[in-house]
C-alpha cells in the first residue's frame, strides 16, 4: 500500500471522530451484532440532540439522498425516469431507518460545522450545490455555498477535483511529439493535455522527443464528495525511467503543475506555488508486468489510483 507521507487525516472528519468516540463506535459495533436499528438510533439521535459531533456528522450524511450512477443530479430511484417515490438514503443499507431528506441532512451539517467540523462545512456546500443542481426548492444560495467551501479550507478541510496523468518521455527528434504507449488497452490520451506554453518550457527546459500517455488517477474525492470548488486541478508526470523507489510528490492547491523526473528528482513546471499536506504517489510495481502505479491521497488519507507506465 501507498504510505501516508506524515499525512494526518482531518481531527473532526466523522472517521477520525469515530475512532475516539468510544460511545458512537461502540453503539454502532452493537447494532452490528444484534441488529436492533431502534436502539441504535435512539442512540445516535439523543447524543445529536445533545451536541456529540460524531453523531451528528452520522444523522446529516445519513440523511443525504442517494443519486444516479450516470445522473449525479438526480436521485435513486427515478434514474432515467420520472416518479414519485421517496429518495432512498446514500447508505443503502439505511442503519438508522429514516428517510432521506436535504433539510435534515442540512440541519445537522450546520450544527457540525459551528462546532468546527470541516467534513461538514464542505458537504454542506456541495449539497448546497447538488440542490440547486436538480432543481430542488432551497433556501440557500450560491453564495452560502462559496461561504461553506471557505470555511471548510480554513478548518482544514480542503478538497479539489483532480486528474493525474503519466507520459513515458522517449528521447528523439528536435521538438515535442504526443502519443500513446503501445498495446495499452485501458483509457484514451486526454485531449490537448499541454497548452502551447507548456510545451514551450518543457522545450525551453530540454525535453524533447515523444510523451507517451500511459493513465492516471483522479476525480472527486469521494461519493459524499463530487462537487469540490473550482476547475479541475491537472497534474501531468512525466518520467524517463523506473523510479525504483516510492516517491511522493506534493499536492498542488488549486492550481496546475508538470512534474517532470531528472536523474533521481522531480522538477515543477512552474515551480514554487502553494500545495496541500497529501501526496500523489508513484509506486514502482515488480508483478508480472513491471510497472510503474500512481495514487493519489485522499482527505481520509485513503487512496486512489491506476496504472501509471512502464519500463522498458
Amino acid at each position: 500500500m501507498p504510505s501516508s507521507g506524515g499525512y494526518n487525516a482531518p481531527s473532526t472528519s466523522l472517521m477520525q471522530l469515530m475512532e475516539r468516540d468510544h460511545s458512537m463506535s461502540e453503539a454502532l459495533m452493537t447494532f452490528a451484532s444484534n441488529g436492533n436499528r431502534n436502539a441504535y438510533k435512539t442512540t445516535v439521535f439523543k447524543a445529536a440532540e445533545g451536541g456529540n459531533l460524531a453523531a451528528e456528522l452520522i444523522l446529516a450524511e445519513q440523511y443525504i439522498p442517494e443519486q444516479c450512477t450516470f445522473e449525479p443530479n438526480q436521485d435513486t430511484p427515478h434514474c432515467g425516469k420520472k416518479g414519485d417515490e421517496t429518495p432512498r438514503v446514500i447508505f443503502r443499507s439505511n442503519p438508522l431507518g429514516i428517510d432521506a431528506s436535504y433539510e435534515e441532512a442540512c440541519h445537522w451539517l450546520e450544527k457540525a460545522s459551528a462546532q468546527g467540523s470541516g467534513e461538514a462545512s464542505e458537504v454542506l456546500a456541495q449539497l448546497i450545490t447538488r440542490m440547486h443542481a436538480n432543481g430542488h426548492s432551497t433556501p440557500y444560495t450560491s453564495a452560502d455555498s462559496a461561504r461553506f467551501h471557505a470555511l471548510a479550507r480554513s478548518q482544514g478541510f480542503d478538497v479539489e477535483s483532480i486528474s493525474v496523468t503519466c507520459y513515458k518521455s522517449v528521447p528523439g527528434g528536435s521538438g515535442i511529439t504526443l502519443g500513446r504507449l503501445p498495446s495499452l488497452i485501458v483509457g484514451a490520451p486526454p485531449v490537448n493535455p499541454f497548452n502551447p506554453e507548456e510545451i514551450e518550457a518543457l522545450s525551453q527546459a530540454g525535453i524533447k522527443g515523444a510523451l507517451l500517455y500511459g493513465g492516471g488517477s483522479g476525480s472527486g474525492d469521494s461519493v459524499l464528495l463530487m462537487r469540490p470548488e473550482g476547475k479541475t486541478v491537472n497534474v501531468r508526470i512525466i518520467l524517463d525511467h523506473d523510479p525504483g523507489t516510492e516517491i511522493l510528490l506534493p499536492l498542488p492547491a488549486h492550481h496546475d503543475v508538470i512534474y517532470v523526473q531528472h536523474g533521481d528528482e522531480f522538477l515543477g513546471f512552474p515551480s514554487g506555488g502553494r500545495v496541500l499536506p497529501r501526496f500523489i504517489n508513484l509506486s514502482p510495481q515488480t508483478a508480472d508486468t513491471p510497472q510503474v502505479s500512481v495514487f493519489t491521497q485522499l482527505m481520509d488519507g485513503g487512496h486512489s489510483g491506476g496504472f501509471c507506465t512502464r519500463f522498458p
